[in-house]
C-alpha cells in the first residue's frame, strides 16, 4: 500500500470493493502488467454489477488521447496555472475571513459583499482545488493531493473521506446507475423526485419551482450526512462499503468539524455576526448545486438499468459515462473557469486524472470520437441551458404517473 504510486489512501478506500473501471480509468497499459504480480486469485461471486469488456469506441478514444499527450509532450497531471489558481483561492478565503471581522465589514452593504465573496470564493475552492485533489488531478505528488482535498473539511466543514468514498468509488464508476450511484441515492420521504422508483406525491407537482430554493441548504444537508454517515459504519448508501477510518483520516474528519463550527458558528454567534456567515453558506451551496446538478440530472442524459438476468450492465463503461452526463458552455473561457471545467463534464468523467486545463483539448477529441461511432454526446450552449434541463428532469418527474390519481 505504501509503495503505490498514487497514495496509500486510493488502496485503502478501493480495499474490498470491485474497483475495476476506477483502475482503467486511472492507469495505462503499464500498470495493467505491473498489477499481474499481486494476483491472489480469482474472485468467486460480486455484490456489484460489472461491465462488458471495453468496447472499440473505448479502445480508440483512449488510444487518441494518449496519443495527444505522447506528440504534444504534455504531462496530463500538471497546470501551473492550477497550482497558481488554488493558492489565490485559499488566500481569498483567508482574507475575507479577516475583512469580516474588521470594521471595514461594517460599512453599509459591504457586510453582504463581503460574505457574498467568501461563499463564491469557497465554492471555487470546492470546484478547483479540492475536486482536482480528491481525483489525483494535481500534479504527481500523493501529499498535494490529500493537503487540497483536506481544505473541504476546514473550509467547508464537510468530510473529505466519505466525499472520496460517494464520488470517486461510486458515482464515477455507476454513473447514474440506480441502486449503485449515491448521488441519485433517495429515501422514502426525498422533498424532490428524480426516478421512476420513488413513490409519488402531489407535493412533486411543484418540485420545478420549491427545489432551487432549498438547494440554498445544501452545505448544511452534507455535514448533518457526514455525521450520520460516519457513525452509520457499514455503508453511506447501498452497497457503497466504507472502511474503518485511520487514526489520520480521524484526526482530518473531527479536526476539519471542530474548526470549521468554531470559525464558522461559534465565533459568529459570540460576536453577533451570523447572519454574515449564513450568507455566505446559502451562495456557496447554491452555485456548487446549480454546477453538479446541471450535469447528470437532466433530461437529456441516460439513466442505465442494470440487466435483472444477469445482474451486471450491458453498456460498455466509457459509453456510458458520455450518455449520462451533459457538457456545457464549450470554448467559454470564463464559464471553464468559474465552474472548475466542470463544465466539461463527460471529459472529467473519463479522464479523471487529467488537470481541469487540459480537459477542453480533450473535449474535441472525445466529441469526434463519439460522432464517429454513433455515441451521444450532449453538449448545451450555456448553464442556464444546462440548468434548463434539470427544470426539464423536475418537471418531467413532478407529473403523476399515468394510472395515478
Amino acid at each position: 500500500m505504501n509503495q503505490h504510486p498514487g497514495g496509500w489512501e486510493f488502496i485503502y478506500l478501493a480495499a474490498g470493493k470491485d474497483v475495476t473501471q476506477v483502475f482503467k480509468s486511472y492507469h495505462g497499459q503499464a500498470q495493467h502488467q505491473v498489477l499481474h504480480k499481486y494476483q491472489i486469485g480469482i474472485l468467486s461471486g460480486q455484490d456489484v454489477p460489472s461491465f462488458p469488456p471495453e468496447d472499440e469506441f473505448s479502445l480508440t478514444l483512449k488510444k487518441r488521447v494518449d496519443d495527444y499527450f505522447r506528440s504534444s509532450k504534455i504531462d496530463r497531471k500538471y497546470s501551473l496555472s492550477g497550482y497558481v489558481r488554488y493558492l489565490l483561492t485559499t488566500v481569498a478565503i483567508c482574507c475575507l475571513y479577516w475583512l469580516q471581522w474588521s470594521t471595514f465589514a461594517n460599512i453599509g452593504l459591504m457586510f453582504y459583499v463581503l460574505s457574498i465573496l467568501q461563499g463564491v470564493a469557497l465554492a471555487q475552492y470546492s470546484v478547483c482545488a479540492f475536486h482536482d485533489g480528491s481525483h489525483g488531478a494535481a500534479g504527481h505528488n500523493p501529499s498535494m493531493w490529500r493537503l487540497l482535498a483536506m481544505g473541504h473539511d476546514l473550509f467547508n466543514g464537510s468530510s473529505s473521506t466519505l466525499w472520496a468514498y460517494q464520488h470517486v468509488m461510486s458515482h464515477h464508476i455507476f454513473t447514474n446507475v440506480e441502486g449503485y450511484d449515491s448521488d441519485i441515492d433517495t429515501s422514502d420521504m426525498e422533498f424532490y423526485r428524480i426516478k421512476h422508483s420513488q413513490k409519488y406525491s402531489a407535493i412533486y407537482k411543484y418540485q420545478p419551482i420549491y427545489s432551487p430554493f432549498l438547494y440554498f441548504f445544501l452545505g448544511i444537508s452534507i455535514r448533518i450526512g457526514d455525521l450520520c454517515n460516519y457513525y452509520r459504519g457499514v455503508s453511506i448508501k447501498r452497497p457503497l462499503k466504507v472502511n474503518a477510518f485511520t487514526v489520520s483520516q480521524n484526526m482530518i474528519f473531527w479536526g476539519g468539524k471542530f474548526f470549521f463550527h468554531m470559525t464558522r458558528i461559534a465565533l459568529p454567534l459570540f460576536w453577533g455576526n451570523t447572519l454574515l456567515k449564513v450568507t455566505a453558506a446559502f451562495t456557496f451551496s447554491i452555485i456548487v448545486t446549480m454546477i453538479f446538478q446541471a450535469t447528470h440530472l437532466v433530461n437529456s442524459v441516460a439513466f442505465p438499468q442494470v440487466n435483472p438476468k444477469t445482474g451486471n450492465i450491458d453498456m460498455d463503461w466509457a459509453r456510458l459515462q458520455v450518455e449520462t452526463a451533459q457538457d456545457y458552455s464549450h470554448d467559454k473561457p470564463l464559464m471553464t473557469f468559474f465552474s472548475g471545467s466542470l463544465n466539461y463534464q463527460v471529459v472529467h468523467h473519463l479522464f479523471p486524472s487529467v488537470a481541469q486545463e487540459h480537459l477542453p483539448a480533450v473535449a474535441k477529441i472525445v466529441r469526434q470520437t463519439a460522432q464517429e461511432f454513433g455515441v451521444k454526446y450532449e453538449i448545451k450552449d450555456s448553464l442556464w441551458a444546462a440548468i434548463g434541463g434539470h427544470i426539464g428532469l423536475l418537471k418531467m418527474f413532478g407529473t403523476p404517473p399515468t394510472g395515478s390519481h
